[in-house]
C-alpha cells in the first residue's frame, strides 16, 4: 500500500536511518568498548583521577556489555539446540515410530548411497543446510532477546546523564544530536507516539532519541556549570555524584554547588 502521510513515508527510511546510526557507532567503536581511553589524557593529567572521573560511565557500559553477552550466549545455545534437532531429530523420530524395520530401511539406504559414491554428497549438503539453519536460528534468537532487552536500551540512553565525565558523550554527542534532530525528519519520530507503532524496533529508536535528548541536557548543564564557576568553555566538567539533573530546578541546585 502506497504511503499517504509524511509519517508513513518516513517509515520507509527506517533502514537508512538505522545504517546512519550504525555508521556513528562504528566510527567511535573504540570509545564505546572502553569508557576510559588514554587519548583523552593531556600532558600533566593524573591518570588515576581521570579513571575515577570516568568510573560511573564505566559501570554503565559494563552492565550493557553483560546484558549483550547474555543475549549472545542464549543465541549460541539456541543455535546448538536447533542444529542438533534438525540433524538428529528426524532420523530419531522415524526410528522411534517405525521401529526396527524403519531403522533397517534407513541403514540399507545409507549403504546403497555409500556404494554408489553419493553418500558424502548427501552428508555434505545435509550438514550445510543444518549448520546454516542452526546459525540463522541462533542469530534470530540473539536479535530477539537483545531487542527485547529494555534495560540495555535504558542504560544506553542514560549514559550522557552519568556523574563525572563521559567520554562517550564527549566524542559522540555532537554528531548524534545532529543526526537525530537535523538529519532525521521529525515526522519519523512522531511514529513513536503512535499507539500502534509500526517501527520495526521501537525500543531501539526510543533509546536513540533519548540519548540525543540527554546529550542536550548534559551540554546545557556543563555550559551552565562553567558559567557559574568561572571556567573556560573548553574546560571539562566533572559532573557531581548525583549526575546530570533532569529538571531545571535540579539543574539550578547542582550548578550552584
Amino acid at each position: 500500500m502506497e504511503p499517504k502521510t509524511a509519517m508513513e513515508k518516513e517509515l520507509l527510511k527506517e533502514s537508512l536511518y538505522k545504517n546512519r546510526v550504525q555508521d556513528i557507532l562504528r566510527k567511535h567503536k573504540g570509545f564505546l568498548s572502553s569508557s576510559y581511553n588514554a587519548d583523552v589524557a593531556k600532558e600533566g593529567d593524573d591518570i588515576e583521577v581521570l579513571k575515577k572521573q570516568y568510573s560511573a560511565e564505566r559501570k554503565i557500559i559494563d552492565r550493557i556489555i553483560s546484558n549483550e553477552r547474555s543475549a549472545f550466549l542464549s543465541g549460541l545455545a539456541l543455535s546448538g539446540v536447533v542444529f542438533a534437532s534438525v540433524r538428529f531429530g528426524p532420523r530419531y523420530l522415524a526410528v522411534k515410530i517405525g521401529g526396527i524395520e524403519k531403522a533397517r530401511a534407513l541403514k540399507e539406504a545409507d549403504d546403497a548411497a555409500r556404494k554408489a559414491g553419493t553418500r558424502w554428497i548427501q552428508q555434505g549438503v545435509s550438514f550445510l543446510f543444518e549448520a546454516s539453519f542452526g546459525a540463522w536460528a541462533g542469530y534470530r534468537g540473539y536479535t530477539m532477546i537483545s531487542s527485547k532487552n529494555v534495560n540495555s536500551y535504558d542504560e544506553i540512553a542514560k549514559i550522557p546523564l552519568c556523574a563525572g565525565r563521559s567520554i562517550v558523550s564527549e566524542k559522540i554527542c555532537s554528531e548524534w544530536v545532529d543526526l537525530v534532530h537535523n538529519e532525521i525528519s521529525n515526522d519519523f519520530w512522531k511514529n513513536l507516539d503512535e499507539e500502534d507503532c509500526r517501527l520495526k524496533d521501537k525500543g531501539r529508536w526510543t533509546s536513540v532519541l533519548g540519548f540525543a535528548d540527554n546529550c542536550i541536557k548534559r551540554k546545557a548543564f556543563e555550559d551552565s556549570y562553567r558559567k557559574q564557576h568561572g571556567m573556560k568553555p573548553e574546560d571539562p566538567v566533572d559532573v557531581p555524584e548525583s549526575g546530570v539533573p533532569i529538571t531545571n530546578a535540579e539543574q539550578q541546585q547542582q550548578t550552584e554547588k
